[in-house]
């Protein structure tokens, strides 16, 4: 069981690099998780994958300005390929990571108003 955090205040410093997360897994992460998995991944690379999409998500609104940084933007809508991938996503492992907080790819803002920087 885990040690309960003595000054109830939430905990949101990220986990060392090299340590092990864990999250209780109930009705629906496990319906999640089945869904990201069916392309012939596993738990960990969609758990992965999953996080560093959001991520890259918050990086983009903060950096031009959508919301505030540091708040999590409000996610209204979302544009797809209409291509099918041939192999399934490998593990995170196998792929050179940018520098930490440093998103690969950032697109172009996003049309319509955002917040003043």
């Amino acid at each position: 069981m885990a040690t309960p955090n003595p000054t109830g205040a939430p905990r949101t410093a990220a986990p060392a690099i090299g340590t092990r997360t864990s999250v209780r897994v109930d009705r629906a992460l496990s319906d999640d998780l089945a869904v990201l998995m069916l392309p012939g991944v596993n738990a960990s690379d969609a758990i992965r994958a999953a996080v560093g999409h959001l991520a890259n998500i918050y990086r983009t609104a903060w950096h031009h300005g959508v919301c505030p940084s540091d708040t999590a933007p409000r996610i209204l809508a979302y544009q797809l390929d209409g291509q099918a991938t041939t192999t399934p996503t490998t593990s995170a492992y196998d792929v050179r990571q940018p520098a930490p907080g440093v998103s690969a790819h950032l697109p172009e803002p996003p049309r319509g108003a955002h917040v003043a920087a």
